[in-house]
């Protein structure tokens, strides 16, 4: 059966775009608004010894922000985790064995206006 990375990528685009309160972009427009929620990228491992293809997944996301302050960074990355932590997901190709958001963070930008939030996934994927 065929990677299912791309297949993976395309619910969580789905998912987040049905239930997140911004704009959810693969690839960013130069004049985009803010906020907006950016899939950066994904690590994939080989999680199986016995040499199934069950592979841990990393997947990156950004929230960008121009709000005065950290609240709508971290109201979105609250959206992020409601919509996908623990959730059942359905893919085209493969399966999704879990989704878990591991790790969120913020912090202001060099320029000292926008704030970013990164959201970090872990996904187990079979295929």
């Amino acid at each position: 059966m065929a990677d299912p990375g791309f297949a993976l990528q395309v619910a969580i685009f789905d998912r987040l775009t049905a239930e997140v309160s911004c704009p959810i972009y693969d690839s960013v427009p130069m004049d985009a608004p803010m906020p907006y929620v950016s899939l950066d990228s994904e690590i994939s491992s080989n999680d199986d010894p016995l040499d199934s293809r069950r592979d841990v997944r990393l997947f990156y996301l950004s929230v960008w922000s121009e709000f005065r302050g950290q609240e709508e960074v971290k109201r979105l990355m609250g959206e992020i985790d409601a919509a996908l932590h623990l959730r059942p997901m359905d893919i085209q190709t493969g399966r999704v064995v879990l989704v878990r958001v591991e790790r969120k963070q913020s912090d202001r930008d060099a320029d000292g206006i926008t704030y970013q939030g990164s959201v970090t996934l872990r996904v187990i994927t079979e295929h």
